[in-house]
């Protein structure tokens, strides 16, 4: 059996709640990490799973995560957007402790780009430093606003495996607009003590990025 995670940024609102509920309802995952979490998908992910911390905004700043098992939160302190982690018992996949990871990183290109490219790198300082110390499993999920080619990618992937790619299955998960094409894979799975299978990205009517699906395995499975 492998530890399903379904990673999706919600547009701020923007994104269906019924279509959001339907992509629940298909995946059937073991975790739910969304950002830009507004009150509507918040109402439907408060119905889903068992454990579960949400903070919903009217801004870009909403997160939230969800498990299907007894799991504890918390808010790492981070110079922007706070991640969330849920810590679990993760033997029902046959690993040891499992901490999951929602997190969003600072737009790059926002204005001004000075100061945005300022807070983006005191929050990759953070999460290196996260990346650095110790853990059974850990997989850090979200929107990174990196694509492959960025610096941000490489650096946390020089710590991290990405799941994506030691699939083999990576696929773009943003467009320019909730109807137009994925162009960029900027939604990542960065994953330390397990193996990533499969990974798939889903549309979620209303938002511009794709849900990316997640499937892991014991590291020596």
């Amino acid at each position: 059996m492998s530890l399903r995670i379904l990673t999706a940024n919600l547009y701020n609102g923007r994104a269906r709640p019924a279509a959001f509920a339907e992509v629940l309802r298909a995946v059937q995952p073991h975790v739910v990490a969304v950002q830009e979490l507004s009150e509507n998908a918040a109402e439907v992910l408060a119905e889903w799973g068992v454990s579960r911390l949400l903070d919903p905004r009217d801004d870009t700043t909403g997160m939230g995560l969800a498990t299907d098992v007894e799991a504890s939160f918390d808010r790492l302190e981070f110079p922007y957007r706070n991640p969330v982690r849920a810590t679990f018992d993760g033997s029902r996949w046959g690993m040891g402790r499992v901490e999951a990871l929602s997190t969003h990183l600072a737009n790059p290109i926002s204005r001004p780009w000075r100061s945005s490219r300022k807070l983006r790198t005191a929050e990759l300082n953070a999460l290196e430093h996260l990346l650095g110390t110790p853990a059974e499993t850990r997989i850090v999920v979200g929107d990174f606003n990196s694509s492959p080619v960025w610096p941000v990618y490489r650096r946390v992937s020089d710590l991290a495996t990405d799941g994506a790619r030691e699939a083999g299955t990576a696929q773009a998960t943003w467009g320019y607009f909730p109807w137009s094409p994925a162009m960029l894979r900027i939604d990542h799975a960065f994953i330390q003590g397990a193996r990533a299978v499969e990974t798939r990205a889903v549309k979620i009517a209303g938002s511009d990025h794709r849900g990316l699906i997640v499937e892991l395995v014991a590291a020596g499975a």
